[in-house]
């Protein structure tokens, strides 16, 4: 690997052999691989502490469309934030649940607003903000609005 600069790390026993099954559980092929995923991550996680920060993720939600009155109220809401949402997917859990997944791009703070706004809605039952980073946003999100 080209532009890699290797690391000592030192760590318990006891720590390392629980490193070691969770990276094999998860298909790790090394731990160097594991270690960096853990730094981006790290990295990604401090970025979402700036509300001024651009960001892209998602937000998913479990609700009971039965409730009445939430589907205007979450079209309501999403109609609002417009400007944040590149696209929906809707998808029928049983006959009383639905799941939307809203990919959103903005400052983290009116995301972070948007998912608070989402969860407020009597009859939603989960909802969770999911982000990445500004520059693996970039990467993925690239080239799809139309704006």
């Amino acid at each position: 690997m080209d532009g890699v600069t290797r690391i000592g790390v030192s760590l318990e026993p006891e720590l390392l052999a629980e490193f070691d099954k969770i990276i094999q559980k998860k298909g790790y092929v090394s731990r160097s691989e594991a270690i960096r995923d853990l730094v981006r991550d790290s990295l990604a996680e401090n970025e979402w502490k700036n509300d001024k920060e651009y960001m892209c993720g998602v937000i998913t939600m479990i609700y009971d469309h039965e409730t009445t009155g939430l589907s205007e109220k979450l079209t309501e809401v999403q109609h609002a934030a417009l400007h944040s949402i590149a696209t929906t997917i809707h998808m029928h859990l049983d006959h009383g649940r639905c799941m939307e997944i809203i990919a959103v791009e903005g400052e983290l703070g009116a995301l972070k607003q948007l998912s608070n706004d989402i969860s407020s809605i009597k009859g939603v039952l989960r909802c969770k903000l999911t982000m990445a980073s500004k520059t693996t946003a970039h990467i993925h999100y690239v080239g799809l609005r139309n704006d």
